[in-house]
């Protein structure tokens, strides 16, 4: 093991220099491991081959142990390809195999924000239910930014991922040409591309019109919108449950009670702030991300508004940071773990 005297910042700086120096051997005092002690000749390569020779096996049966088939293997041959594979320190070559089957065992991930915690939560999800499948993840971020998407996209493609998850920032272009036609790609959250690519998303317009309703049914009249950016379909969805649940209860949605901002906590902040300021201010907050919702119950707090007495907030996403606001918010969840597995 190596440590290094390395500053927080860059760390990826770091991780290259460490590489580039196990690669020159150039380090003070470092020496290549030792595979002689082991029985191993460190001159001759370690392959399938002489894992099959030391465990006296084919190189079939060394296939089957790996793969974990197609064929079965007796439990104490297993044992001894496996004693074996730790004896001499073989590490499959995973591009061989992959140019062999034409599959990378890897899929990418692409999200717009991956500080966000509905974002992390989901490729959480991802990777998990991938790993239950034999998958590997690559995660990419795009920042919210459409150039950075595409080159992201583009590196994704590059190293022949299996496949393709993508949540797109408000870009409106089609990700059509930047995709090969045998590479599948699923959009997430936002679909933007829904006529070329398959999606998955929540229900963003029912469940922002459950939300509304449940403030409704608590005898709020006057209930404020902090809305996602207006070039985001699930941002404008969740926006028209909101009018539509005041519609419904033959309330009146007042555009000025209406407020556009980022999915962050800044965003939810100041749009809260400006709802506050209003002249007849409303009694009950929709906000349509937990993280807008965390930001306006900092709002409401320096305003020495209670919650709920004073004024009520319901969010949208039900991210576990939700559960550990003061006092917790009341959410409609989305069902991370259920999409995932779809």
């Amino acid at each position: 093991m190596f440590i290094y005297a390395c500053s927080l910042y860059p760390l990826v700086d770091c991780v290259l220099k460490q590489r580039d120096d196990l690669n020159s051997f150039n380090m003070p005092g470092f020496r290549p491991p030792s595979l002689r002690a082991r029985g191993v000749n460190s001159a001759t390569p370690v392959t399938r081959n002489t894992v099959a020779a030391r465990a006296g096996v084919s190189t079939a049966v060394v296939s089957y142990v790996l793969n974990n088939g197609p064929r079965p293997v007796a439990a104490e041959t297993r044992d001894k390809v496996l004693r074996a594979i730790a004896e001499m320190g073989y590490r499959p070559n995973t591009v061989a195999r992959a140019l062999r089957s034409r599959r990378t065992m890897t899929l990418g991930l692409l999200v717009p924000d991956s500080s966000n915690p509905y974002f992390a939560e989901l490729a959480k999800a991802l990777e998990d239910s991938a790993f239950d499948k034999g998958y590997a993840l690559l995660m990419a971020n795009s920042s919210n930014d459409a150039e950075r998407e595409l080159s992201q996209l583009r590196a994704l493609v590059a190293r022949q991922v299996d496949g393709l998850l993508v949540v797109r920032t408000g870009a409106t272009g089609s990700l059509q040409a930047e995709v090969p036609e045998d590479t599948p790609l699923v959009l997430l959250d936002r679909a933007i591309d829904r006529d070329v690519f398959s999606s998955v998303t929540a229900d963003n317009f029912g469940g922002a019109r459950a939300g509304v309703e449940h403030l409704i049914s608590h005898g709020h009249h006057r209930i404020g919108c902090i809305s996602g950016p207006a070039d985001l379909p699930a941002a404008r969805d969740r926006e028209r449950g909101w009018a539509a649940a005041l519609s419904d209860a033959k309330l009146q949605a007042d555009e000025e009670l209406v407020f556009r901002s980022p999915f962050s906590r800044e965003g939810g902040y100041f749009a809260a702030q400006s709802l506050l300021a209003l002249s007849s201010r409303p009694t009950a907050v929709f906000a349509s991300s937990d993280l807008q919702a965390v930001g306006a119950l900092r709002a409401c707090h320096e305003a020495g508004l209670r919650i709920p007495e004073d004024i009520a907030v319901v969010s949208f996403d039900g991210t576990l940071e939700s559960e550990f606001t003061w006092p917790p918010l009341t959410v409609v969840q989305q069902s991370i773990y259920a999409l995932a597995q779809l």
